[in-house]
């Protein structure tokens, strides 16, 4: 019994002892220094390359130059035209003239018109000396387009009037535009296929003829001015104008159509004072690597021919160049 008491007392007082250990929490102390840093990892493995991109548009191998002729535009001073008649008298003034007459023979105008310094210009843009390309292979004209302003036209009856050009020959005289008359290209010179500026031998299309010819529309008599009018050139005649220098003989514009109308046209000349509607030359070429040379040009879709060309397309050039001034 006394035994039990001592153990109560003994539990009591440890009991109490515990109690009185747990007091409030001391403050907490100052925080440790830095550890030091530990040493970096190893770089992963690279990953695997991504995959390629799709290939680009292929470039242009064969780029397209246009090139324009129309007195003083740019410093141009290269155009040579004049009016030459038997019964009317020859011109070169701000405007010129092509007629016939078809009940009288021989009684017609014709215009001379040439565009100088075409081999100049050209060959110094497109033929690369180191290349080892001739002149020929260096390039080709995809098109070759006169543009005169017809300023009146008159015709006695409705008539689908044809307007022809003749292309000299590079052993004809070079005609002179302020002394060219009906009987020579000059005062002294005769014309070597007789008067009226008739060429020795005419080249193009149409050898010894000068029947190269594009149709003008059916008219009347008007006041009104009909406006620009293109003209294609050959352009075998226009590349060999741009390769050989002594070539670029000019041509003859002429008029024809029913046997008895009497028909002219009268357009602008270099010489007019409006230097906007003087005639333009256009023409378009594409340029040639030796890689690709005497191997065709290669297109996606088929060039059309002239007479499949709306009027906005054939005109698309000048209004071009008209844009660009």
């Amino acid at each position: 019994m006394k035994a039990l008491k001592l153990f109560s007392i003994v539990m009591m007082g440890m009991a109490i002892t515990l109690a009185s250990c747990s007091g409030e929490d001391g403050k907490d102390g100052l925080p440790g220094e830095d550890g030091t840093n530990g040493t970096n990892g190893t770089n992963g493995t690279n990953g695997t390359d991504g995959a390629d991109g799709a290939d680009g548009a292929p470039g242009e191998d064969k780029p397209n130059v246009d090139f324009y002729f129309q007195q003083d535009f740019k410093g141009y001073q290269g155009t040579q035209d004049a009016m030459i008649s038997d019964a009317h008298g020859d011109s070169n003034g701000e405007t010129s003239v092509i007629s016939y007459d078809g009940n009288n023979p021989g009684d017609e105008r014709f215009t001379l018109m040439r565009f100088d310094g075409i081999f100049d210009e050209l060959t110094t843009a497109l033929v690369d000396p180191e290349s080892g390309l001739t002149c020929d292979a260096s390039f080709d004209v995809n098109q070759a387009i006169l543009y005169i302003y017809i300023s009146a036209h008159t015709t006695q009856g409705l008539d689908q009037l044809a307007i022809h050009l003749g292309f000299y020959n590079e052993t004809d005289p070079l005609f002179d535009e302020s002394s060219a008359i009906w009987e020579g290209p000059n005062q002294v010179t005769e014309w070597p296929g007789g008067v009226g500026g008739v060429s020795g031998e005419w080249v193009g299309p149409f050898p010894n003829e000068d029947s190269y010819s594009i149709a003008y529309q059916v008219i009347t008599n008007s006041t009104n001015r009909p406006g620009w009018v293109a003209i294609p050139l050959p352009r075998s005649v226009v590349h060999e104008w741009i390769c050989n220098e002594e070539a670029n003989k000019g041509m003859r514009l002429g008029l024809s159509g029913h046997s008895e109308n009497v028909a002219g046209i009268e357009f602008f000349s270099s010489e007019n004072p409006v230097k906007d509607l003087r005639p333009v030359l256009v023409i378009e070429t594409e340029k040639m690597d030796p890689a690709s040379a005497n191997k065709g040009s290669i297109g996606s879709s088929k060039k059309m021919s002239w007479e499949e060309m709306t009027y906005e397309e054939k005109m698309a050039p000048l209004y071009r160049f008209l844009s660009s001034k």
